[in-house]
């Protein structure tokens, strides 16, 4: 996480930096102030503004956009006496960020959202520790709610939720949730049900049509699919693209829960498989040759191919690279073969 500092007073200055000694940003100074301002607001992941909140809120409100987009934003004054969390509290870290200055700066953090004032679990603050997407944001307005009005939220998922997730084993002994499998969740809301319910699957056959709309669901994806890409050289990006989704879609996995994208340091430079990774916001991670080579290939029974040595230098490109990326876990999917591009997918291991 990127952080910038900015001040207004010599006091806000010293404060400034002593906020950056511990927690490291770049600090701004007020030359030019509403300008660097705004350009830090798309630049950086986090904000730490020393002066009065209004002047903040006033610059900045016709940036805002969606928390799901918009920096963390933290305000403290001068003296360090309080650090409030003013936007973005939960997806963007803010609520997190404010504690952490207030703890250097020896002062009291504000927080001012809901679920956190009233000790109840923020489902969105979930889905961030555990590198989960939300696919339908708009519905956790709904579960937070349940949950402040002390409704019970059923939790389907076919994972070993109690012993992955602390919080929910914690939630399911006060039973302000239940932890039930997947199978439960088609026979439940396929009928009318009126209680909120959160699904936690990387799966695709999950999905918005089968719920009624009685009943309040909100999907979080595990990100945990790695997929691994070869193509020849100067492939554009949409044949790319289409070429991973109509893999992902076949092999039922929901696009939010694909982690990141791996191919060769042969491949690194490549626009279409660099813009398919940016427009489905995920890493690019490049797999070194070495560790290709050091694989067991068929001990893994991994596809090989003489013309892609030859041409590349290792017998496997895509199913080696998704492999590696996810930590050795379970490949799912061997290369499949497109024009020109070859697709695997593999998943980390819980």
């Amino acid at each position: 996480m990127n952080t910038a500092y900015f001040y207004l007073t010599d006091e806000g200055g010293k404060l400034a930096h002593k906020l950056a000694a511990a927690h490291p940003g770049d600090i701004y100074n007020k030359e030019n102030f509403k300008e660097n301002l705004r350009a830090g607001f798309g630049r950086y992941d986090s904000l730490v503004c020393i002066m009065a909140t209004g002047i903040v809120v006033r610059i900045l409100a016709p940036l805002i956009v969606h928390k799901t987009s918009d920096p963390a934003v933290v305000v403290l004054d001068q003296k360090g006496k309080h650090a409030i969390s003013l936007l973005s509290g939960h997806l963007g870290g803010a609520n997190d960020l404010a504690r952490e200055m207030a703890a250097i700066s020896g002062g009291e953090a504000v927080i001012t959202t809901a679920t956190d004032v009233a000790g109840e679990l923020s489902f969105d603050t979930f889905a961030k520790k555990y590198d989960m997407a939300i696919e339908n944001i708009g519905q956790l307005k709904h579960i937070s709610g349940a949950l402040l009005s002390g409704k019970k939220v059923n939790v389907f998922t076919d994972k070993n939720a109690a012993e992955l997730y602390p919080e929910l084993a914690k939630e399911q002994k006060r039973e302000m949730i239940a932890i039930l499998p997947l199978s439960e969740f088609f026979k439940t809301y396929t009928i009318e049900s009126n209680i909120p319910a959160v699904v936690i699957d990387e799966r695709l056959f999950v999905s918005n049509s089968t719920v009624p709309q009685a009943a309040p669901v909100l999907y979080l994806r595990p990100r945990t699919i790695c997929a691994g890409i070869g193509c020849k050289r100067n492939m554009e990006q949409k044949p790319i693209e289409e070429a991973l989704l109509q893999t992902l879609k076949e092999e039922g996995i929901h696009p939010l829960s694909l982690k990141c994208i791996a191919t060769i340091p042969l491949k690194s430079d490549e626009p279409g498989i660099i813009g398919t990774a940016a427009n489905l916001n995920v890493p690019l991670q490049i797999i070194p040759t070495e560790e290709i080579e050091n694989l067991d290939i068929s001990q893994l029974g991994i596809q090989t191919s003489e013309f892609v040595a030859s041409q590349t230098g290792v017998l496997s490109v895509s199913t080696a690279c998704s492999y590696l990326a996810s930590g050795k876990g379970e490949i799912l999917k061997d290369k499949v073969k497109y024009k020109g591009i070859t697709i695997a997918l593999s998943k980390e291991r819980s």
